[in-house]
């Protein structure tokens, strides 16, 4: 291959990486260069990432993820994508991170998570030359996180549990007399200290600045019957085994438990606490400045429609829910949804998640 025809492609495909020119108008351009055939080599020679590893939290959205996002890149790039369900939390992070030993390219994390990792340096920023701004809600595009979805922790049950009774706030949740049975919460404790407040009278718009004593005094009232999960896949495991009656989950998973059991399990938007699911890429990351090529690449409409239509996901690109009007009951983020719950508070949260995860766990654990 001569050098100018080599600078050409790189040209052409760098044209096709930042969005300046469509894979169609591409490939004409290369049928034009006669380079057509050239193109498996040229591809091969000049991928430096053959592999990125993307980790998230498990259970069935793993075969979603894989569908809408992963395959898509891999035929489109020739750049492997590697599912790792382990969950990625803050501390396996930091760990990674801290010891040099980076094996994650991008993570699916939260807003807590960029907002305290972020700072310490610990994360590469987003780079929005290559990730597009104007895909995200507004608001939603982190300094160190992407979002790439839109979720709810929301009040869950087993409605065979309550002789037709069925719980709608904190509130019922915290009753043990009316509702009872074990309740399950989320170990890492996003959403919960929110629900523990609206559990002890606090309006839902004043929940922010959290009253730590408060909320931790509210969740040692029912401590001894509560269970903790610790990935999407646990927290729905703890229900199909009849081991908790009620519980705080993210409504993806409580979608599919309703689903998957026609009705049995339900839940309610009403005073869930919506969520920004935030991609994150770890400092130091092995595929390098590739990863966000990928995270580019998620934020198309048709990719995002995919995760709406089968977990439930919540689009971060506002032209998603044009495209399926019908989802909106399942969507935590259409009007009628969002107007009913908290939304996570970024401010709070990068101020205080470190200390406030530590004070819960000694609470719980204890």
């Amino acid at each position: 291959m001569t050098s100018i025809l080599q600078d050409s492609l790189s040209i052409v495909a760098e044209k096709v990486r930042t969005g300046r020119m469509s894979r169609r108008r591409f490939l004409e351009v290369l049928a034009a260069l006669g380079a057509v055939g050239a193109l498996p080599a040229w591809r091969e020679a000049h991928a430096e990432t053959k592999e990125l590893v993307f980790c998230m939290w498990g259970g069935d959205a793993e075969d979603v993820y894989r569908k809408a996002w992963n395959e898509p890149y891999e035929a489109k790039t020739g750049i492997a994508i590697a599912l790792d369900g382990s969950g990625p939390t803050r501390g396996k992070i930091r760990a990674m991170v801290e010891s040099k030993n980076v094996t994650w390219d991008v993570c699916d994390s939260g807003l807590g998570t960029q907002s305290s990792l972020g700072p310490e340096g610990l994360l590469e920023p987003i780079d929005y030359a290559i990730v597009d701004k104007s895909k995200i809600v507004p608001g939603l595009a982190y300094q160190w996180g992407s979002t790439g979805y839109i979720y709810s922790s929301v009040l869950t049950w087993d409605a065979q549990a309550f002789g037709g009774e069925e719980p709608k706030t904190w509130a019922d949740f915290w009753d043990l007399k009316r509702f009872p049975g074990k309740r399950v919460l989320w170990k890492y404790m996003v959403g919960v200290l929110e629900a523990a407040l609206m559990a002890d009278g606090v309006a839902p718009d004043k929940v922010y600045p959290i009253d730590m004593d408060r909320a931790l005094n509210k969740i040692k009232e029912i401590k001894d019957h509560l269970v903790l999960w610790d990935n999407g896949a646990s927290s729905q495991q703890v229900f199909r085994d009849g081991e908790v009656t009620m519980g705080q989950i993210w409504h993806t998973r409580s979608t599919m438990l309703g689903d998957e059991s026609q009705g049995r399990f339900k839940y309610t938007f009403n005073q869930g606490v919506v969520q920004p699911g935030v991609w994150v890429v770890p400092k130091g990351n092995p595929g390098g400045k590739a990863v966000f090529d990928f995270l580019a690449s998620m934020q198309e409409p048709e990719k995002q429609l995919i995760l709406l239509k089968e977990l439930s996901q919540g689009p971060a690109n506002p032209e998603t829910a044009k495209l399926a009007p019908e989802l909106a009951g399942r969507n935590p983020a259409s009007p009628e949804n969002l107007a009913i719950q908290v939304f996570q508070n970024e401010e709070w949260y990068a101020k205080n998640h470190q200390d406030a995860e530590k004070r819960y766990l000694d609470v719980v654990s204890s």
